[in-house]
């Protein structure tokens, strides 16, 4: 056993696990008390950045028109909510099987953020442009 203890490789593996079980708790604290941060910009989710913000307590929003807005903060939510039960760890590991086994459209995480997006839920959310809470509500003209 006293050399399980001084095998450098083992030691920074188990840190990097511990690390990693201790980062993933603290964010699904957060998610479970406190709004997401709605940032809105142009973003391409390819590479990284695409895996990056599945880790972070953030929705990234796409300036449309509002209308668009409110249905895709809806739809958002529903994921960061679904991240925030299951913590982001297990979120993506789940989200990335279902979507190899059934693809986007058979994706049920997708299935269930596309049946909230009518749901009527009003929701606040901190908006990262103007820096203040926003409340989301359900576009009517």
């Amino acid at each position: 056993m006293d050399t399980l203890y001084h095998n450098p490789i083992l030691t920074a593996i188990l840190t990097i696990a511990a690390f990693l079980l201790i980062a993933n708790s603290g964010l699904q604290i957060y998610m479970l008390n406190a709004p997401p941060v709605v940032v809105e910009r142009e973003i391409n989710y390819n590479g990284a950045a695409g895996c990056l913000h599945w880790a972070l307590p953030v929705i990234f929003v796409n300036p449309t028109d509002p209308p668009t807005t409110s249905r895709v903060l809806r739809h958002e939510y529903q994921h960061y909510m679904q991240k925030a039960i299951l913590s982001p760890l297990v979120f993506n590991i789940a989200y990335c099987l279902e979507d190899a086994l059934h693809g986007y459209d058979g994706n049920w995480f997708e299935l269930d953020a596309y049946g909230a997006e009518g749901d009527g839920l009003e929701f606040e959310v901190f908006d990262w442009n103007s820096k203040g809470m926003m409340e989301v509500r359900p576009w009517t003209k």
